[in-house]
């Protein structure tokens, strides 16, 4: 199959499709991994979209992170519906990391990929993106342009990712994936496993997908596809909505576990660029003008890593001095991300 306008299928042929791949017992070709809590707002939405793929090849693993809400009931509607879905729940809230890895454990696919329980996807996405994948074996990931929903599901902007990861040169595409200007949705798109099998998946940083997709890029290209087939919903309940000023705040979020304890980001990011780097397959020369990237990388980004300090100062300011500490931050006009 090549890149280009889809086979369309009815219905009854896209049936056939999927009821001939449960008689084989064969795995699916692709995952769609869907990892929720208390998404009963938006997972139906994200499901049906699933669903909806021209693509039958695939599985819906959802990894249900202990919700409180109709989560649970939603998706074993799912699964009772189609037997390509297959629903787990943690008696837990184990962390949002946590439950994207462990979406990654569950699943079977030659090719993989995160859906947000708040996103979406076009009928042609899957197709489109397999194909490319097919197409071009030294490709680790495909992507897609996306169009921003709002959270009643309307359109709000089209957007255009230029990530620049399609080089064939690793340390091009390497600095161009560690730079913190670019939006990170090219995590949803479709990866090969052979390939992300050799990646930290989701470490203990709060930028960590960010790491995870630059790390990936010295393993093969980045496979563009020029339409808008992701579907990116924009709400105030993200944890970037919720907590716009903060990595610090935010990291409490994504990992429970370093609630309260003290971090620094970027300087923790910064340390794990590195060590991609170190575990690459990259050659001696390449490594070391990695390495000369990262201290070109240290300085561009020095603002963020003395806010880092700032914001530890603040932390400890606060919890020895409550009401001073207050008073400091509205005088500095607090900090950014």
């Amino acid at each position: 199959m090549t890149q280009g306008t889809p086979v369309q299928r009815t219905e009854h042929e896209q049936s056939f499709e999927r009821e001939s791949m449960e008689m084989s017992g064969k795995k699916p070709r692709a995952s769609i991994a869907v990892p929720v809590y208390n998404g009963d707002n938006y997972v139906e939405y994200a499901l049906k979209t699933a669903l909806a793929q021209t693509y039958v090849d695939f599985e819906i693993v959802i990894s249900d992170n202990a919700s409180t809400d109709r989560t649970e009931e939603i998706c074993r509607r799912f699964v009772e519906s189609d037997s390509r879905v297959h629903y787990y729940r943690s008696e837990v809230n184990r962390g949002v990391y946590w439950n994207f890895r462990r979406g990654l454990e569950l699943s079977q696919g030659e090719y993989f990929m995160w859906l947000a329980h708040d996103d979406g996807l076009t009928p042609e996405f899957l197709e489109r993106c397999v194909a490319a994948l097919d197409a071009e074996p030294e490709s680790v990931l495909a992507y897609t342009k996306a169009i921003d929903i709002d959270q009643h599901g309307n359109q709000l902007e089209l957007k255009e990712q230029v990530l620049n990861a399609e080089s064939s040169n690793p340390r091009e595409r390497f600095r161009q994936m560690s730079r913190l200007e670019h939006n990170c949705e090219s995590i949803f798109g479709l990866m090969r496993v052979s390939a992300l099998n050799n990646v930290r998946v989701f470490s203990d940083l709060a930028d960590s997908d960010r790491v995870m997709l630059a790390e990936l890029s010295l393993y093969g290209r980045y496979a563009r596809i020029p339409e808008f087939l992701f579907l990116h919903r924009e709400h105030p309940q993200r944890a970037t909505s919720a907590y716009p000023q903060s990595r610090f705040e935010r990291t409490a979020i994504l990992l429970p576990e370093k609630a309260g304890k003290i971090v620094f980001p970027h300087f923790r990011q910064f340390g794990e660029y590195v060590l991609c780097i170190h575990r690459s397959p990259l050659g001696w020369r390449d490594r070391m003008l990695c390495y000369k990237d990262m201290l070109a990388w240290f300085w561009r980004y020095r603002g963020r890593l003395r806010r880092d300090i700032q914001d530890v100062a603040f932390y400890l300011l606060r919890r020895v001095f409550p009401s001073t500490a207050s008073r400091t931050r509205a005088a500095t006009g607090g900090h950014s991300a």
